[in-house]
């Protein structure tokens, strides 16, 4: 059994988007399923810990009315970051 005694990875919940916000009807990230492997196309706003975290949880639409969630790596092929929001009380 493993066990954990510090955060080994940090994740990120990855739903809100520029032009639908939080509402999940209306987002236009979308993956398709290629059989062994999903592609996704979208992008995110908002993300607290973007560019920090290791993996993100990301929200994105599979079919008409299809919502699924990806687990996705920083390190994958096509993942990218904006500049950093300045937030009040977000000092990373």
């Amino acid at each position: 059994m493993h066990k954990l005694t510090k955060f080994e990875q940090f994740s990120s919940y990855c739903l809100t988007e520029p032009d639908s916000g939080s509402d999940a009807q209306a987002m236009k990230s979308f993956a398709k399923d290629n059989g062994d492997h999903f592609v996704l196309n979208g992008s995110k706003a908002f993300i607290s810990g973007a560019g920090s975290s290791d993996v993100y949880l990301v929200m994105c639409k599979t079919g008409e009315k299809e919502i699924s969630c990806l687990l996705i790596e920083k390190s994958m092929p096509g993942v990218s970051f904006g500049a950093n929001e300045h937030k009040l009380g977000w000092n990373v």
